[in-house]
């Protein structure tokens, strides 16, 4: 056998089928390393500059939670760090693995670890990362609660961490960790006036605008992000009050971002007037700028108040705006219409909206620009949009099954807003973050539902909203439940959008889940377009990268091996083994098999129980017939892949599409079909390299039609 330069040694003690043992390296190929194993590790991520930036002097703003956390991690190598959503969790997490690896001579390695395992798995050694000194692991637990037996083995990963020197800190809410309490923190949320004030003077850097903030501008910071002390500004403390002790910390930095927004001028201009103007309606003029800007920090809470909440406020005019904010950039006219469906009475509803005030004059009454285009637009209150449809939502609460209904209406094909999908599509993702009976997915199924073919622009934005759904903390969960409900369920376009959804950065992250969802996919009928494109996901992660393929090879591996009977591996096989679609895939499989047993050991059980499968006998010979093709055009290596091909007649008694492959009709003239016959027929037991794995293929199942072949197998003459 050649010499693999990235073995180490040890004994194999594995192969493709049954294997149990540690993950083994199989060859090599034009992407990188083969690996065959029964589990593929969990994915990990690099936690990023960003991330741990605000966990880091002098960003930093002090909470006793991180520091409880490092102790706890000096001690048993785990922390569980408990807390409502925009408490700070995630960043006192990486500040407690920061204070606890600090001590190490190199800086720490952080890592994000995903909980892609199913509701019925427990994580194990196998699927963890290995321990390694240095090593801070992150796992937020909100997508899916913890249950006792997850919970335990986490626990003692943790311990093992810990004595290699690494460490784990767990993050969520109250109700995502069990009874065990030896571990767990409770969060208490840092000064969310200092986390505003510092991301003003830091990242935002405008130091100056984080004292517009000060509750008390006589006491200027002296040191740090804010310089030396001095004489206050006149805009110092002008907007205290913004950034109350109730605000969370995201919030914070929410107000932060928003408050660089707004051009210093403006509030310069609007001091000095209310400060030297004599006409008291100049003054007046003056401080309602000033609140102005405030609302507009605060994202509209008081205009909305007006709007929205207080008495005589019209119904009409409610849909109007709301209407306008999530067809913001419309034609005012699509807005009008939008609106005028509301309740759903067609033309007696379109002409109330009609009657009286003029509909124009009713959108600009409810903060709404007209653009010289005559589109809607909020250009003296930007951001409006987005806090009138969340006040909406929040306040009418009696109306959240209509204004849903309204917004399917509205988005139907051929409906008023159907060009408009994506941006509502967005809005509602970034409602249903913090909503009660959130819209989002229910609009989205229906959306998909409705498309009129998997190829249309509505599928395309469907599948981009449930990407970025899925990437989303508060909506991870729900996604990863919706997307296996569709799976399993009976419409086609519904699972055309999972099958796209999981070969794009959804099945980067979470690996595991997609495979599942994929697999549910293929093992249903062949013939239709979700099948063809859940194919199409797997093979496009085995080409895209190294890790793909490896993930995709122990993923088919596992399928064939667990459940052979069932269609999906055996598809998904002849997927990653046809020349025509996977040329790449197959010429570095094929590769490595020549010199490493495991990865051959694996193509000729994957073909084995793929030939003895009826659900793919037609398939599995046009491949076959790809395969003699490509062995004549000089794609494939001649002499190796007719040896394995002898290899896989001799170990699966030639019948169905072998059985055609081998002996055929007596009409089949095509050269290559002939030639690769030719080559068969004559390798009747091969002396490739000696195979001494317990779990050879080879020496198991003996061909009953070639008593020669079999005895020469039970002997060990002939390798895998």
């Amino acid at each position: 056998m050649t010499p693999d330069p990235f073995y180490d040694g040890s004994r194999l003690n594995q192969t493709a089928t049954g294997n149990t043992g540690p993950t083994i390296q199989a060859g090599r190929d034009i992407r990188g390393d083969i690996f065959i194993t029964r589990r593929a590790k969990l994915p990990v991520f690099p936690i990023q500059h960003e991330d741990r930036e605000p966990a880091t002097d002098p960003l930093w703003v002090h909470t006793p939670t991180p520091q409880q956390a490092a102790l706890l991690l000096a001690s048993h190598g785990l922390a569980v760090i408990l807390g409502e959503p925009g408490t700070g969790r995630r960043t006192s997490a990486i500040r407690a693995l920061q204070i606890h690896l600090s001590t190490l001579a190199e800086p720490p390695s952080l890592y994000d670890l995903f909980p892609d395992w199913d509701d019925d798995e427990t994580p194990d050694e196998e699927v963890l990362p290995k321990s390694a000194a240095g090593h801070g692991y992150l796992l937020d637990a909100t997508s899916r609660p913890l249950t006792a037996k997850t919970a335990s083995a986490l626990t003692s990963w943790a311990g093992k961490l810990h004595a290699s020197g690494g460490c784990l800190v767990i993050t969520g809410t109250p109700r995502d960790w069990g009874e065990d309490g030896r571990f767990t923190v409770s969060m208490r949320s840092p000064d969310a006036l200092k986390i505003a004030r510092n991301y003003l003077a830091g990242p935002l850097k405008s130091p100056d605008k984080a004292d517009w903030l000060l509750a008390d501008p006589s006491r200027q910071a002296s040191r740090g992000l804010f310089g030396g002390a001095g004489n206050p500004e006149p805009t110092s403390g002008v907007l205290s009050g913004l950034v109350t002790n109730g605000v969370s910390p995201s919030d914070a930095v929410a107000i932060a971002r928003r408050l660089k927004e707004i051009p210093p001028e403006r509030l310069i201009r609007a001091l000095e007037q209310q400060r030297n103007a004599k006409d008291p309606e100049a003054k007046e003029q003056a401080a309602a700028e000033i609140e102005q800007i405030k609302d507009e920090v605060r994202e509209w809470s008081q205009f909305l108040e007006k709007v929205l909440v207080e008495p005589g406020t019209r119904g009409q005019d409610r849909v109007m705006l709301l209407a306008a904010s999530y067809l913001e950039g419309a034609p005012l006219e699509v807005c009008i219409k939008a609106a005028t469906v509301f309740d759903g009475n067609g033309d007696t509803a379109s002409r109330r909206y009609r009657e009286g005030r003029s509909p124009r004059k009713r959108m600009q009454q409810v903060g709404v620009d007209v653009t010289e285009d005559d589109k809607a637009a909020f250009r003296r209150r930007p951001g409006l949009a987005k806090s009138a449809i969340r006040m909406d939502w929040h306040h009418w609460t009696n109306e959240r099954t209509e204004t849903t209904e309204w917004i399917k209406r509205i988005t139907a094909p051929g409906a008023v807003a159907e060009g408009w999908i994506k941006q509502i599509g967005l809005l509602l993702l970034e409602l249903s973050r913090t909503a009660a009976e959130a819209p989002f997915f229910s609009v989205v199924q229906e959306w998909a539902a409705s498309a009129n073919s998997p190829e249309s622009k509505r599928i395309e934005v469907v599948t981009g909203l449930l990407s970025r759904a899925a990437q989303t903390q508060e909506l991870a969960g729900e996604t990863h439940r919706k997307m296996l409900d569709w799976a399993k369920g009976a419409d086609p376009l519904l699972k055309s959008v999972v099958a796209l959804v999981c070969s794009g950065s959804y099945g980067t992250i979470w690996p595991h889940k997609a495979f599942t969802r994929l697999r549910w996919i293929l093992g249903q009928d062949q013939s239709n377009h979700a099948s063809d494109t859940a194919a199409t996901a797997l093979l496009t992660h085995a080409t895209e990268s190294k890790d793909g393929l490896n993930r995709v090879v122990q993923a088919v591996d596992s399928w064939l091996d667990k459940t052979p009977n069932h269609p999906a591996g055996p598809r998904a096989f002849l997927t990653l083994a046809d020349p025509a679609k996977a040329g790449n895939v197959l010429t570095s499989l094929v590769t490595s098999a020549q010199s490493f047993p495991p990865v051959r050991d694996f193509l000729i059980t994957a073909w084995t129980r793929t030939l003895a499968h009826p659900a793919v006998r037609d398939r599995a010979y046009s491949v076959l017939l790809a395969w003699a093709q490509a062995v004549h055009d000089g794609h494939l290596d001649r002499v190796f892949t007719f040896e394995l091909l002898t290899d896989i007649r001799n170990v699966h008694t030639p019948q169905d599409a072998l059985f055609h492959f081998l002996y055929g009709n007596p009409g089949d003239e095509d050269p290559a079909l002939i030639e690769a016959r030719a080559a068969l027929a004559n390798l009747r037991a091969c002396n490739h390299t000696r195979c001494d794995q317990p779990d050879c293929p080879l020496k198991k199942n003996p061909s009953a039609h070639d008593g020669g072949a079999a005895e020469t197998r039970e002997t060990g003459d002939t390798a895998s």
